[in-house]
């Protein structure tokens, strides 16, 4: 949008005998345009899984990011970022994207807005938490986020995917 034609201020007025003047003159108004832009995260590594899975608590633990980190579903509602530094001079972005579950391409829970932050990841980090005391099993969990990335579209299943499992440190997994 082109800008407008600025106005005269008082300092153009100023004369030797009269030094503040209090007169100045309007500028002309600039084109006005109204723009939707959208940024996608561009990460290397996108972690995706149902809600309180581990994605944050990995992410904090990896890289410098400091997400929300809670005992309840849908802490984490934007994405995170986090570069993870390696040895050799080697450094990753990583996303931390917020839970998914069933129907999220439908617009349950958070929805399928998070989905377009992983489109243009290189590896999804999928994990999952394998504690008996959840439901649906380990194994169908896994297929309903499967699911959702087929059901989103573009490709989403097709990417490299590395599944992780979670928490084993606790008793029961």
């Amino acid at each position: 949008a082109r800008g407008g034609r600025g106005g005269r201020g008082n300092a153009r007025f100023a004369t030797p005998r009269n030094r503040a003047p209090r007169q100045f003159e309007e500028g002309k108004p600039g084109e006005q345009k109204m723009l939707l832009l959208e940024l996608k995260s561009i990460a290397d590594v996108g972690l995706v899984g149902f809600p309180n899975s581990g994605k944050s608590t990995l992410i904090s633990k990896v890289s410098n990011a400091r997400p929300e980190i809670a005992d309840y579903p849908f802490t984490t509602k934007v994405p995170a970022l986090g570069v993870v530094r390696m040895q050799d001079d080697v450094d990753f972005v990583m996303a931390d994207i917020p839970g998914l579950i069933e129907g999220a391409h439908d617009g349950l829970g958070m929805g399928d807005r998070f989905l377009r932050h992983i489109e243009r990841t290189k590896v999804l980090l999928h994990l999952i938490d394998p504690s008996p005391n959840l439901t649906p099993a380990p194994e169908q969990r896994f297929d309903i986020i499967m699911k959702e990335l087929a059901s989103y579209g573009k490709d989403l299943t097709q990417m490299p995917m590395i599944v992780v499992i979670t928490k084993m440190d606790l008793p029961e997994n």
